[in-house]
């Protein structure tokens, strides 16, 4: 009874505010409204300059999200089960042959091509993986290079049977009786696209097998010593990581309605690379940014060139007569910078300053 009256009289605990919550809730408006402020160019009615907007309009946000869903695949299967592959724009080709296929010959619903593109993207995923089984580094990587060029030449002989030069044509994106025919209609459909991709792969880390793929990345005999079989684990993350980016070159053949074989060079897949070098090896939301920079940030410095095209000097020849050039520099730079100086990408360098301020709130 004494216990109990001590225990009454104790303050009772308060509660931390929901910050994380409030957060969502804003970033969730946020995302509402962001087709609405580029669609119409303007905030609350006042009128935005296509500079103030950073020269970005919905169909670049519209392919940063497809490209975030091939970003998120390929750092889960680099950076997070530690199998690295130059072969990821092989399976966009899957994907976007797939498509084809079933929807444009076949002439399938617009949902069952999308899982027709996972199925036949974990299928060529899951041959790739093989030589995982047996080789390891750079023989490895060489594999995925080979497997690379073999589906590259699988399409263009696809392509030039049926379509000829002029490119594989893609129906119109349908969902039941909603027509995906507007760039703020596929807005809303790859946003929750991505929520899902992203929400699946996090999950999926935090399994058991999931934790084991990546004790597997920094450890595999360790690994191997509780019992866990490496090569059944290699083999799954192969197939989903492959389902997942043939889905999203199905969507990216759908968004742009006509794709030819020179879209999946190499150049293609090497970029995938450098977003999740970008963004952050093994960090998920890394993904996101690195895709995010890679997709805006040509558009941002096309928007300065608007403007400096009717300056002269060294600012018209760096962003006008050389504009190409300067993208490539920039990129090649950040790389460059970030490898040496933050390995782990913006994603590490955010939680870095994150927590700087929380050690710092703490002391106070």
């Amino acid at each position: 009874m004494a216990n109990q009256e001590i225990t009454l009289s104790l303050p009772a605990r308060a509660r931390p505010f929901p910050w994380r919550w409030l957060g969502a809730a804003v970033c969730f408006t946020a995302l509402c409204y962001l087709p609405v402020l580029l669609t119409d160019r303007s905030i609350l009615g006042v009128r935005l300059s296509n500079m103030q907007l950073l020269n970005i309009g919905l169909t670049q946000v519209n392919l940063m999200m497809i490209t975030m869903i091939g970003a998120l695949s390929l750092n889960y299967l680099t950076g997070s089960a530690g199998l690295i592959s130059i072969g990821h724009a092989a399976f966009y080709a899957v994907g976007a042959m797939t498509a084809a296929v079933t929807g444009t010959q076949w002439g399938w619903p617009f949902p069952l091509v999308l899982l027709a593109a996972g199925f036949a993207g974990s299928l060529a995923g899951l041959l790739a993986g093989l030589p995982s089984l047996r080789v390891r580094g750079l023989y490895f990587v060489l594999s995925t290079f080979a497997v690379h060029y073999i589906v590259v030449f699988a399409y263009a002989e696809y392509q030039y049977k049926f379509f000829d030069v002029v490119g594989v044509p893609y129906k119109e994106a349908a969902l039941g009786p909603i027509a995906l025919n507007t760039p703020l209609r596929w807005y809303f459909f790859l946003l929750p696209v991505v929520a899902l991709v992203y929400l699946g792969l996090r999950n999926s880390l935090c399994t058991r097998e999931g934790r084991a793929m990546m004790a597997m990345r920094d450890h595999e005999l360790a690994v191997t010593s509780v019992g866990a079989d490496v090569r059944i684990l290699r083999l799954k993350a192969f197939g989903l990581s492959s389902a997942i980016t043939a889905m999203a070159g199905a969507l990216f053949a759908y968004y742009l309605t006509n794709v030819t074989s020179e879209t999946f060079g190499i150049q293609f897949a090497i970029q995938f690379i450098a977003m999740i070098i970008i963004g952050g090896m093994g960090s998920l939301p890394g993904a996101l940014v690195g895709a995010a920079v890679w997709l805006l940030l040509p558009s941002i410095i096309t928007g300065f060139a608007s403007q400096a095209g009717a300056t002269t000097g060294l600012a018209h020849r760096i962003l006008v007569e050389n504009k190409s050039q300067t993208v490539q520099l920039i990129f090649g730079t950040l790389v460059i910078l970030l490898l040496l100086f933050a390995p782990t990408g913006i994603a590490g360098m955010g939680r870095r300053l994150r927590n700087h301020f929380v050690v710092g709130r703490d002391k106070r």
